[in-house]
């Protein structure tokens, strides 16, 4: 049988990168298509609800005992990230003396499912707060992603205005946000997709910082190879924070701020044509 390639899709074949960047030849047909599908299977296990009734901040001694045993469990990941995928965090030298007393949002690609304790190594003692896809809080990940201060996004009307309570009183407490952009997780793909506004208007909203973080891929080598066959190693680039244009209307400032953004991290990334739009066509 033939092995499938993604570099035969037809966005790898639009994608170009400068020299000597590595793209990972993955087994793996990405949709072409739609740049939002969802390629991370949801198996509901759980019946929950997420309207006005949902703790999106909870405060109980339960809560905390998860958070306190998954951030424990982070520093497990990371050795693991560390010894399967050879992780290394450059840059993060970046960060040092900046003034980040109103918090900070991070952004990074969705890459793999050990990226966001990549991302909180890179930001040291900070506490992340993370907006997370609703119906992933019904799979056995429960107890991970709340644990990992992940908030669970609503999708009616009374929800929403409690999940946007929680984040306006974590700003209170000058907390710190991470938010994927590209809003779907695609395993070790190399294009960008398109980013949702979400990050932005929130670095508006709150006048804080956008932190752009970029993984990229090195090929697999040494003693490495005898894990995670056909996965790259991975490289977390740390770039320097990124300020709204306060002196723009805010559609204008965000419209700003997100294209700026996307185009230092495509540097970084080594992307000199991404086969993706920066805008999705449903924008928000």
């Amino acid at each position: 049988m033939e092995r499938i390639s993604c570099l035969d899709g037809e966005k790898y074949k639009e994608l170009k990168v400068k020299e000597g960047v590595y793209v990972p030849d993955l087994a793996v047909n990405f949709p072409d298509d739609d740049p939002s599908r969802r390629m991370v299977k949801v198996e509901v296990v759980r019946d929950l609800k997420f309207d006005e009734t949902y703790p999106y901040l909870d405060e109980s001694s339960d809560y905390k005992r998860n958070v306190f045993l998954c951030d424990l469990k982070t520093y497990l990941c990371n050795f693991l990230n560390w010894m399967i995928y050879g992780l290394k965090i450059e840059n993060k030298h970046v960060l040092d003396g900046k003034d980040f007393s109103n918090g900070a949002i991070t952004v990074a690609n969705h890459q793999y499912r050990w990226d966001v304790p990549g991302v909180r190594k890179a930001v040291g003692y900070r506490r992340l707060w993370i907006p997370a896809w609703a119906d992933t809080f019904k799979t056995s990940d429960y107890f991970n992603l709340r644990g990992a201060r992940c908030i669970p996004i609503p999708e009616n009307m009374g929800g929403i205005k409690k999940f946007n309570e929680a984040f306006d009183i974590l700003h209170e407490r000058k907390e710190w946000f991470h938010i994927f952009p590209e809003g779907v997780r695609w395993d070790f793909y190399k294009p960008f997709k398109p980013f949702r506004k979400g990050a932005f208007n929130w670095a508006y909203k709150y006048d804080m910082p956008i932190i752009p973080m970029v993984y990229v891929h090195r090929e697999r080598t040494g003693w490495r190879k005898l894990f995670a066959k056909g996965e790259p190693l991975m490289t977390l680039k740390v770039l320097e924070p990124m300020y709204a244009d306060k002196s723009l209307p805010r559609k204008a400032a965000v419209d700003k701020l997100r294209k700026e953004v996307y185009e230092k991290m495509l540097d970084a990334a080594g992307i000199i044509h991404n086969p993706w739009p920066m805008i999705p066509e449903v924008d928000n």
